[in-house]
């Protein structure tokens, strides 16, 4: 009999670790936010004030599934609601259950969660893969325990294709302004000195040369993580401070899973630009970018085009530059994908239902697509649709600093770590 254990202790996470590994090198589409490592830290660094609820999906003695949500308070137009979500925050471009049996995974969790006591008041769960990994099963999912499971755009993705190009074409590709910029960032990078790029090789923790590189965060953590008027380190709202030192957290075991990479740009033996990221099965998440203070701003450009080549060359997937703003993105990308969110609004939650309401009057009408004429082997998607759709999303932060401890769950020891649900 399938039954589901839901733990609400996140010190409880311990005794699942090896059959969450397990299940996680049978996962379709996995990252290194999918890990345990990852959900201890993360909810070390940004837990306060949520709820944890970490489904585990059992067959007889077996864990075949596992689905990681919390209940986090969100404020929207209409005031701050408990929303269940996935627990990345804008920390990578995808994510969902962990498992090789992804349908039955969804549908049991979304069973359980129908059955159980709400303590939400809207499900959200956002970063779906539906294009790719998820084939609608968590719509279907949703629905099919009688949830509404609409469906929306949540995140547009403009990524970089390394794979299917050379670096010759994918500079033909560029704009004559981004162009112009490579050529000028080449003159003033290199007119400064001897001029180095350095690709970290941590994937392997039992190579000779294996160096998970401390020694580069002390001054990486001290760099200006900034191009233009955008910030580029991932994360959402919180401080700079706070944001690198989640990621200091996570370079220890991202290291050891043979997940984590350090780009650098040295000028006369100098760190003066340098990029984080976690490696997965189809590409990399640049999780933050920065160059030293006296840096010329060029550096970040000279440093992209050296990733990107160095990615051409190696036949890696592909870049995403997404998470350290859409500025950046938009400069490099040659592909666009989409993340999905999927949510349910009770009927016995008002503003739930005003959500909706809202929601739904926001959404622009559809127009009729109008044939393209195919120029590119992967055209360019229409932008400008989509930006609109994406201006309607109600959620305004992701989680709120000022949110009291009053409005916390119950106190470890008022409640069990996990449960057994038929």
């Amino acid at each position: 009999m399938i039954t589901v254990a839901e733990i609400n202790d996140i010190d409880q996470l311990d005794n699942f670790r090896l059959a969450w590994h397990s299940l996680l090198g049978k996962t379709k589409g996995a990252t290194f936010a999918h890990s345990p490592e990852w959900l201890e830290h993360y909810w070390e660094h940004f837990g306060q004030g949520l709820k944890l609820r970490v489904l585990l999906i059992t067959l007889g003695n077996k864990v075949i599934g596992i689905v990681p949500l919390v209940v986090k308070p969100v404020s929207t137009k209409l005031g701050t609601m408990r929303v269940l979500t996935y627990p990345l925050d804008g920390w990578g471009a995808f994510y969902g259950q962990i498992g090789s049996n992804p349908a039955a995974t969804m549908v049991t969790a979304m069973r359980h969660l129908h059955t159980s006591k709400r303590d939400w008041d809207l499900i959200d769960l956002r970063y779906i893969d539906q294009d790719g990994h998820d084939h609608k099963r968590t719509a279907n999912a949703l629905k099919s325990v009688g949830f509404q499971g609409s469906e929306a755009i949540w995140k547009q993705l403009p990524l970089v294709n390394t794979l299917d190009t050379n670096w010759t074409s994918y500079l033909a590709s560029r704009s004559a302004e981004t162009q112009h910029s490579i050529e000028t960032a080449e003159q003033v990078i290199s007119a400064r000195g001897p001029v180095a790029f350095y690709r970290s090789q941590m994937e392997d923790p039992t190579a000779p040369d294996w160096n998970p590189r401390w020694d580069l965060w002390a001054e990486f953590e001290q760099m200006d993580f900034r191009f233009g008027n955008q910030t580029t380190i991932a994360g959402g709202h919180f401080s700079n401070q706070k944001k690198l030192a989640f990621l200091r957290e996570i370079h220890g075991p991202a290291v050891r899973a043979g997940r984590a990479r350090i780009d650098a740009l040295f000028i006369n033996n100098s760190l003066v630009a340098c990029a984080y990221g976690l490696l997965h099965a189809a590409g990399i998440d640049y999780l933050a970018l920065g160059r030293r203070e006296d840096a010329p701003s060029e550096s970040v450009t000279y440093l992209v085009a050296r990733m990107i080549q160095q990615s051409i060359h190696d036949q890696e997937h592909s870049l995403n530059l997404t998470l350290l703003g859409t500025e950046l993105a938009q400069m490099w990308k040659n592909e666009d994908r989409k993340s999905y969110r999927c949510s349910h609004f009770p009927v016995m939650a008002p503003f739930s239902q005003l959500l909706r309401i809202n929601r739904w009057i926001s959404q622009p009408p559809q127009k009729q697509k109008s044939p393209q004429i195919a120029v590119t082997k992967k055209p360019a998607l229409n932008m400008a649709s989509e930006t609109n759709q994406e201006a309607t999303i109600e959620i305004t932060n992701e989680a709120p600093q000022d949110w009291s401890a009053e409005n916390n769950s119950r106190p470890k020891g008022d409640r069990p770590g996990f449960r057994i649900v038929g």
